[in-house]
């Protein structure tokens, strides 16, 4: 059907008896308009910064000009040697230094891989994506939202932020009045502390003025006291030097004795304590695994396993310093290699050799962790009542050869605690009565790999 002539639409124009306004219909923009002002995000251009190339004649510095007739690239040192002073003239509206950027369109609203409007948003990957990249995150497994949904979410968040910053701002005012409050109460104490010092002062003053008086008086009389008296204690002392000069002689004669008696005494523990250095205890060897050499003094595992071996000397009182030198411990990743060094419970000697039984161990160790890493750990550990407490030191301490171990115990006090050439690493306190020195060697090669020395 073909519409009729007068179905065009009229503009909507104001009509004085009705006094209706009715809007005018709005005028087309140009082709010129369009350009200057773009509404879409696909028509917005942003610069992209390109890198500027080398002069093309020294090729060492940065080019500053580009003249498009010539198309060469020069700095200004060499821009002479491109241009004589005729073709400058000819050239000099492409001499001018070029800015090397470009302009990109871009459109936000587009997935960059497939061109496509974003209309999901990917928790996992954090991006808005399109409905291909929706596909792919499905696969993945990826929690992904709507876009409606994802701007609720977000603007849900952003009210519980306000509504907190509400709350705050709100106990601010309250502290700001109060702290008012109680700066004007303060104020007002101060002042009256201020008069009541004042008041005060004055009459101290008064009184220490008084009481200094009295006290000249009484200096005055003491002395006149105290030099009658001195001249009596003068010749009292006469007779007391010379008694005492008799005692002098006698204490002299008796701490001569006394002397003797105690160098006797320390020449026999001395001989006590020299044929009881320590020394490791062949018996006390875990099935024969640790061998010893230099007068039981140093030991290495014999074997590809654990071995366990004590020492001789029992310690029950006084205090004493057990040093070992670390002959090898090899910290290779391709080697498993453990030392344990510490006291047991004298009582527990033989079920710690032949079952294992670590109750009443009090030692340091550096061990091996995991298999594949190699880790090394250095701890200190105890055992009592069936239960094993252990510590980790901040820094892994790693032995290696020549280093020093040292272990001192101090039985009256029942402390224990260990030293690496000079470094404490703390120790263990509530030693049990008796206890005897052990090393616990233990390495997948044997042949001397884990050596120890009794210094």
């Amino acid at each position: 059907m073909n519409k009729p002539t007068n179905s065009k639409k009229k503009p909507k124009t104001k009509i004085k008896n009705k006094g209706k306004y009715e809007k005018p219909k709005r005028r087309k923009k140009t082709k010129k308009q369009k350009n200057k002002d773009p509404k879409r995000l696909g028509d917005i251009q942003i610069p992209v910064e390109h890198q500027i190339p080398q002069c093309q004649v020294c090729e060492e510095k940065k080019a500053d000009f580009y003249c498009k007739k010539c198309q060469v690239h020069c700095c200004k040192k060499c821009e002479p040697q491109v241009h004589t002073e005729y073709l400058r003239e000819s050239h000099y509206e492409s001499t001018f230094k070029e800015p090397y950027i470009q302009c990109q369109k871009i459109n936000p609203n587009l997935c960059n891989k497939h061109k496509k409007e974003l209309c999901f948003y990917c928790k996992d990957g954090n991006e808005l994506i399109c409905t291909e990249c929706y596909e792919t995150c499905r696969k993945n497994k990826h929690s992904t939202l709507s876009l409606r949904d994802y701007s609720n979410e977000i603007s849900r968040k952003i009210k519980i932020i306000i509504n907190k910053i509400q709350k705050e701002e709100i106990q601010n005012k309250e502290t700001i009045k109060c702290t008012h409050v109680n700066q004007n109460k303060l104020t007002q104490e101060i002042k009256e502390l201020a008069n009541f010092i004042e008041n005060e002062s004055d009459l101290l003053i008064q009184k220490i003025q008084n009481s200094k008086i009295n006290y000249l008086n009484l200096l005055n009389k003491v002395e006149i006291i105290s030099n009658t008296k001195f001249t009596k204690i003068l010749n009292k002392k006469e007779e007391k030097q010379k008694k005492l000069n008799k005692n002098k002689n006698q204490i002299k004669k008796i701490e001569k004795l006394e002397k003797d008696e105690k160098t006797i005494k320390l020449i026999r523990e001395s001989k006590k304590i020299l044929s009881k250095e320590e020394e490791f205890d062949p018996k006390m060897n875990y099935l024969d695994k640790i061998k010893l050499k230099k007068e039981n003094k140093t030991a290495w595992n014999l074997s590809s396993w654990n071995g366990i071996i004590c020492g001789k000397k029992k310690y029950s009182s006084g205090k004493h310093q057990i040093k070992i030198k670390i002959n090898q411990f090899p910290n290779s990743k391709n080697e498993w290699n453990q030392i344990r060094l510490g006291v047991v419970k004298t009582e527990n000697r033989k079920n710690f050799i032949k079952n294992w039984d670590w109750e009443g161990t009090y030692y340091f160790r550096t061990w091996w962790v995991e298999w594949g890493e190699k880790k090394i750990q250095s701890r200190k550990l105890k055992r009592e009542n069936g239960k094993s407490i252990e510590t980790n030191y901040s820094e892994n301490i790693f032995l290696k050869k020549n280093d020093i171990f040292e272990i001192s115990l101090d039985m009256e006090n029942k402390k224990i605690s260990f030293k690496i050439n000079e470094k404490n690493l703390g120790g263990w306190e509530n030693l049990p009565e008796k206890v005897n020195f052990f090393a616990f060697l233990s390495g997948l090669k044997g042949e001397e790999k884990n050596k120890i020395t009794i210094i």
